[in-house]
């Protein structure tokens, strides 16, 4: 019973939060969640939005960008990319780049480089690109997350 791992979020699942491992204490009432360092108990304990906790699991599956030719830092913006898209199905690339900028002003995620940057990264994650939105200097590439849904929105 000892060796069992919790499922995200639940108490004593990990998390990985600003490029560290968290471990979850504890849930709390309006989606605040007690976490504290992995390996160093009652130590670095701090309260913190579920919403801004990456599952584990799924960062170590999103690990393989690390060992190809992106750098640590893409591999970051791509670990928190995945975390604003794991509800969404598509999205807009200028959208998802307003949303990592806010994140990168928070100091959460490294700046990306330009919009070829998040494209390489979107591609890297499996995402495809079906279509354009906007007009003029808003038009931006639409990606879809899977290559089916991207053939019925085109």
């Amino acid at each position: 019973m000892l060796h069992a791992s919790a499922e995200f979020p639940f108490p004593g699942s990990i998390a990985v939060f600003e490029g560290a491992r968290w471990r979850v204490c504890q849930l709390m009432d309006g989606g605040i969640a007690l976490i504290s360092k992995e390996g160093q108990a009652a130590t670095g304990i701090r309260r913190e939005l579920l919403a801004d906790l990456v599952d584990a699991k799924l960062a170590d599956e999103n690990e393989w960008l690390t060992f190809t030719d992106m750098s640590e830092a893409t591999a970051r913006i791509a670990i928190h990319a995945t975390t604003l898209l794991r509800d969404r199905n598509d999205i807009a690339l200028r959208e998802l780049g307003i949303m990592l900028k806010a994140a990168a002003d928070r100091g959460r995620i490294p700046p990306y480089v330009d919009p070829s940057h998040l494209s390489r990264i979107m591609r890297r994650l499996g995402w495809y690109k079906f279509g354009y939105e906007g007009e003029g200097y808003e038009r931006s590439p639409l990606y879809a997350r899977r290559r089916d849904q991207a053939a019925k929105a085109a």
